[in-house]
């Protein structure tokens, strides 16, 4: 699908390619998109967490609160749903 990019895009799909990074322009766009997609993703198990957490909230099934315990919770549930590790 042939695609006419914006000057300023198509200086950095350039780039990409140039710096060797990449080697055609098909493979930069694919890994934008790969990257956007696993953005989506992850940004969707985020926002369930948050629906859960408003529902546990809701439901009285919180204590009292505890920021270290709650740090540590919050830090094993990115990890148990591939998240990773960047909360510290």
């Amino acid at each position: 699908m042939p695609y006419h990019f914006p000057a300023d895009l198509e200086r950095r799909i350039r780039a990409q390619i140039e710096n060797g990074a990449f080697e055609t322009e098909d493979a930069v766009l694919r890994e934008a998109i790969d990257t956007l997609e696993r953005r989506q993703k992850g940004l969707a198990r985020l926002q369930g967490m948050v629906r859960e957490a408003e529902e546990d909230i809701l439901q009285g099934r919180v204590g009292p609160f505890n920021a270290e315990e709650t740090k540590a919770s919050v830090r094993a549930r990115l990890e148990a749903h591939g998240i990773g590790d960047s909360c510290h």
